[in-house]
């Protein structure tokens, strides 16, 4: 493959960078016949690209409105048209010879996703379940483990309540106590939040659910070292992943938690209804849930039929994340997040809620209103002018994603915007 040539300015254009990388002739080959069909995508060669380059790529890679700015991937990303386009084939391909394809070579190909799943987040692939969202993978375990009545779940006030749904059916179904920690905004440091677990710790404390980054102020909890504080003790420690991997670099047998749920739909910018469900061997038979009782493959007879087209296309995009280098997505996010956030503190009127320590920092930043501006009317006029942002109604606060396809510019015209209710 050739390699990059000195700068021309006409060739930074969508047909120029794509020729750059290679992708137009994997784009070609795609979509050529059923037997490349589960080929990932790749950014071949991105290595020579700047990140201005190669991130300006993954933009043009999206179906987003071109003058669309996007800063709610913490809801949902935007899958590459890659994907969508390969997603697509895939369905004619199945539909074409249902039953063979189902239980025969996509089937096959879907099975792989589970592998890439393992190592996109630091794990084996028999710890891996393909799940179809966050809120799936740890209602699975919630609704499988062994319970008495009177025992404690320790997690905060600030979960998403999706991972709040299986902690309210332990407490419905087994009589489970709740007990929620009252977070800090923004929290200081890493031995803060640690005195705030050890300090809410009890006999009878069996479960402790914490976010890796908090949905509401973007906080990245120091998991690995709230792992090795209540190590030895007789607590499932569950971890809601859901805003992480696509954002952070993960390594799951490094932070040491025991179950890691996540959704393919969000940083990691995959179709609709993915999800991976995370058990570290050493905690697999406390979970006895009918789902997983055929095992952990991707499809199995408690599982019954999958959605095979929509598996294999997330296995490409998590393809396609590992081809540019999760370390390298994570230091483009947490550039943007710092920028934003410095820009942000510039305003007096308004308070950031989140975190500027960089260990406890991620690619959310969260800020609060003046109570005179409702973030209501904020978000819905500047969705009305093409601005895509996340509203907080708990602090009447607004919430940003960085994510590797947005700019300092979007930023920017966002906070031209702001300015205009705070004036």
């Amino acid at each position: 493959m050739d390699k990059l040539v000195s700068h021309n300015p006409l060739m930074d254009t969508r047909r120029g960078l794509l020729k750059k990388v290679g992708l137009s002739a994997l784009m070609a080959s795609a979509f050529s016949g059923s037997s490349v069909m589960a080929q990932g995508l790749n950014f071949a060669e991105s290595g020579n690209l700047s990140d201005d380059q190669l991130f300006s790529e993954v933009r043009n890679q999206l179906m987003l409105h071109e003058d669309l700015i996007y800063l709610n991937t913490g809801t949902l990303g935007p899958a590459p048209k890659l994907i969508h386009d390969k997603i697509t084939a895939l369905m004619t391909r199945l539909e074409a010879n249902p039953a063979i394809e189902n239980f025969g070579p996509m089937g096959e190909e879907m099975e792989l996703t589970r592998g890439k799943a393992a190592k996109f987040i630091g794990a084996d692939e028999d710890e891996i379940i393909l799940t179809r969202n966050t809120t799936e993978g740890i209602s699975l375990v919630c609704s499988g483990i062994e319970w008495k009545e009177g025992d404690e779940i320790l997690t905060t006030n600030h979960e998403h309540g999706g991972a709040e749904t299986g902690l309210n059916f332990l407490a419905a179904t087994k009589g489970a106590v709740i007990n929620k920690v009252t977070m800090p905004y923004p929290a200081t440091s890493k031995q803060q939040l640690l005195d705030l677990v050890a300090a809410n710790l009890t006999e009878r404390t069996k479960l402790l659910l914490l976010s890796h980054v908090e949905t509401v102020t973007g906080l990245r909890w120091p998991i690995k070292e709230v792992a090795e504080l209540i190590a030895g003790r007789d607590i499932l420690f569950i971890v809601d992943g859901a805003q992480a991997p696509g954002m952070l670099d993960i390594n799951l047998h490094d932070l040491g938690c025991d179950v890691y749920a996540c959704s393919g739909h969000k940083w990691i910018m995959g179709p609709k209804e993915t999800g991976i469900l995370y058990l570290k061997k050493d905690i697999q038979d406390q979970v006895s849930n009918v789902f997983l009782t055929g095992g952990y493959g991707t499809y199995s007879a408690s599982s019954g039929t999958r959605n095979a087209p929509t598996i294999i296309g997330f296995g490409d995009v998590l393809d396609w994340h590992m081809a540019m280098g999760t370390k390298r997505i994570e230091a483009r996010c947490m550039g943007l997040a710092k920028y934003c956030q410095e820009k942000l503190q510039e305003i007096e009127e308004i308070d950031v809620i989140s975190s500027d320590d960089p260990e406890l920092s991620s690619a959310i930043v969260s800020f609060s209103l003046p109570k005179a501006v409702r973030n209501g009317a904020v978000f819905r006029d500047m969705r009305d002018q093409g601005i895509t942002i996340k509203r907080l109604p708990q602090y009447n606060a607004i919430r940003i994603s960085n994510h590797m396809f947005t700019t300092n510019k979007d930023v920017d015209q966002m906070l031209s915007k702001l300015k205009e209710y705070l004036a």
